[in-house]
């Protein structure tokens, strides 16, 4: 997952009021840099996600997730120059402090990045983390992972930038989204 950020000044930390922290604890730190700015932490599938479900990637032990946060969630559709872009959004919509995006893979859709049972509850723990700490949390369908799929998303952060103007905002990218991270980081 390539994980895009801006809004933070360099050495600066972020700190969210934690959430099942304990089910989700960080597994080994295998570098770091820049005083912790850069961190690379030890990822393996069959323990953080696998481990997780009852089955794999389709459905999560029940501890790992709270559904109550659904009643902060909402189905909504951005009109933009770039089109009509059709996304969830969890949590505060207008004064938020940090807002995350996740762009889906090949394949997937804006439903894929709310699921509260896949890839071992992770959707739902990030859905919790940005309602409980004032934040919002976006997952948003695209046309396609190139310039103009890069335009809606670019569209769909000023939009939700303009409504939250002090908010740190992260984009987070799977599989081929990954695609849509490097041509955002590129735009200017």
């Amino acid at each position: 997952m390539f994980l895009l950020f801006s809004g933070l000044a360099y050495g600066q930390t972020l700190s969210l009021k934690p959430f099942k922290d304990d089910l989700f604890a960080y597994p080994a730190t295998l570098s770091s840099q820049d005083n912790g700015a850069y961190t690379v932490i030890d990822y393996r599938e069959m323990r953080d996600i696998n481990a997780r479900d009852e089955v794999p990637e389709r459905r999560a032990q029940a501890q790992y997730v709270e559904t109550g946060v659904r009643k902060v969630q909402q189905d909504l559709s951005l009109k933009s120059g770039a089109g009509n872009i059709r996304h969830v959004a969890v949590g505060r919509t207008q004064g938020a402090g940090i807002i995350v995006l996740y762009l889906h893979g090949q394949g997937g859709s804006r439903k894929q990045g709310v699921d509260d049972f896949t890839f071992g509850g992770n959707f739902n723990r990030i859905k919790n983390l940005m309602a409980s700490n004032g934040g919002l949390y976006l997952s948003p369908d695209f046309s396609d992972f190139g310039d103009t799929g890069a335009a809606q998303i670019a569209a769909l952060i000023g939009h939700y930038a303009e409504r939250s103007p002090d908010a740190k905002i992260f984009v987070a990218c799977g599989s081929m989204g990954g695609a849509l991270c490097w041509k955002l980081a590129a735009r200017k």
